[in-house]
């Protein structure tokens, strides 16, 4: 269940947030690699569930493409909890809760938005494994 924070037109952009973050679901299960990265800043950081850093989008697009060509890649998605939208209106966090599909892992995760030319774009993803 989506909790949010809401001052004046901060719906808007957290619906935009949460239409993202569907989409981007939706382009995993999908396995378009594409459809993840368009959401990605240049200079995304990502730290695995393991702990493992990960830093830019190029790299992150081997990484997926590489996850997506075994015989059964991993699906798994991200529910929201909690979006909040920063008073600059250029930032935003975002927690919730991560699960595999195809596999028993799963565990928190944050997220932090990036408002560009009126665009949410990912620039960072923390996922700890509570499996």
């Amino acid at each position: 269940m989506l909790k949010s924070i809401l001052t004046g037109s901060e719906t808007s952009e957290i619906n935009a947030i949460l239409d993202s973050r569907t989409a981007s679901n939706a382009a995993i299960l999908q396995q378009d690699v594409a459809g993840v990265a368009k959401y990605w800043m240049n200079d995304m950081v990502v730290i695995s569930g393991e702990g493992t850093p990960y830093v830019g989008k190029a790299l992150l697009i081997e990484i997926w493409e590489d996850m997506f060509a075994v015989d059964q890649p991993p699906v798994f998605e991200r529910n929201p909890v909690e979006i909040t939208i920063g008073a600059s209106g250029i930032l935003a966090w975002e927690t919730g809760t991560w699960k595999y599909h195809t596999a028993s892992f799963k565990g928190n995760y944050s997220a932090m938005w990036r408002k560009i030319k009126g665009k949410w774009m990912t620039q960072s993803e923390l996922f700890v494994s509570l499996d």
